[in-house]
């Protein structure tokens, strides 16, 4: 039994995001479109295990997953058969053997994500299903002010959905930034670890804070009290993208 593991990039779009829905009508997901035709080319049952589990609608540039198979296929030739019967919204750009106890969620380090704000009066239609559109004026630097606060180890129960299923909404935020790009303002973030609809409500707290709807000051009010109505409206999912999985030197 050997370890593959792979990244892969995928428009989320019409996707009911990473993992299998059980229940009838749902929309297809990346895991279950992936497992699907490793079924095909590898002749064998295969269960194929993201980082995590990125939200209806959610981007990646480069997601990491691992699968244990039987198959003694060469990482390059199954590359090249998986891609040929992929859908085109989704491309696994490199397959590599992992080792043994590699684990494509539980062996990650850090993951970063970014979230896109267009502030234009127009979208240009080949962004548009990757930008949220912000039509009124945003304060930069009182919204940059307040990302700060996001840096360190927190409790970030406030920032995620009830029920989310952590067994700890701890986290450790290592890297915040905002920057803007003509008319885009992209925020990202990093840390070892996101709850469910974490980053979306950051985003979205963030954008009410700099549209002056939400007090300077409401993140670390949140971080301290965990309260979850202090948050700003969680912002959209098509916005959203996870950019990169590290992994610990190990692995």
């Amino acid at each position: 039994m050997r370890t593959l593991k792979l990244t892969l990039a995928y428009d989320g779009t019409r996707f009911e995001g990473w993992q299998i829905q059980r229940r009838s009508g749902a929309r297809p997901t990346i895991q279950g479109t992936l497992e699907g035709v490793l079924r095909r080319i590898l002749q064998e049952p295969v269960r194929v295990i993201g980082s995590g589990r990125t939200d209806a609608g959610v981007h990646a540039e480069a997601q990491v997953a691992h699968v244990r198979a039987r198959s003694a296929m060469p990482a390059e030739r199954l590359l090249r058969s998986v891609n040929q019967l992929l859908p085109s919204d989704i491309a696994v750009t490199r397959i590599e053997d992992a080792g043994a106890s590699f684990h494509a969620r539980f062996s990650a380090a850090r993951k970063r994500y970014r979230y896109r704000l267009f502030t234009g009066p127009v979208v240009p239609p080949f962004i548009r299903p990757y930008v949220h559109q912000i039509h009124a004026p945003l304060d930069l630097a009182r919204m940059r002010r307040e990302a700060e606060a996001l840096k360190g180890r927190h409790d970030f129960r406030a920032f995620a959905k009830r029920r989310s299923g952590a067994r700890s909404t701890t986290r450790a935020v290592t890297d915040v930034s905002l920057r803007r790009r003509g008319r885009e303002l992209r925020f990202e973030v990093e840390g070892n670890g996101f709850l469910h609809t974490m980053v979306r409500s950051i985003a979205g707290t963030l954008i009410d804070v700099g549209r002056g709807r939400l007090a300077p000051g409401t993140v670390r009010r949140m971080l301290r009290t965990g309260d979850r109505r202090l948050a700003g409206a969680t912002a959209p999912a098509k916005g959203l993208v996870l950019v990169s999985v590290d992994y610990k030197p190990f692995s």
